[in-house]
């Protein structure tokens, strides 16, 4: 049987949606506006609160290795806190860096 020629060459398929990586961030940015008003200081608790929201409901159906390298790249990407930041102010900073992954 003949090669057809009426389909074009095999090309690589962009993957489905966003990556894991940029769902965790956008659900973290989430959860910090969910955690309180956006006026209120960011806390190392609060920051490593939703981190562990977002990494729980984003990935908890992947294989263990997919679910920890994800988790490690979105927490290499967390945005530096700086000296006084609000919820909404990293919100906002976690939207720029997963608009960018």
């Amino acid at each position: 049987m003949g090669h057809r020629t009426d389909q074009p060459p095999d090309q690589p398929t962009p993957l489905p949606g966003p990556s894991y990586v940029r769902q965790v961030l956008d659900c973290m940015a989430d959860e910090m506006e969910r955690l309180s008003n956006r006026r209120r200081l960011l806390t190392e608790v609060g920051l490593r609160r939703a981190f562990n929201v977002a990494v729980a409901t984003q990935l908890h159906e992947l294989p263990t290795a997919v679910a920890d390298e994800a988790s490690d790249k979105a927490a290499e990407l967390l945005p530096d806190t700086g000296p006084i930041i609000t919820h909404g102010e990293y919100a906002t900073l976690l939207r720029q860096v997963a608009e960018a992954v």
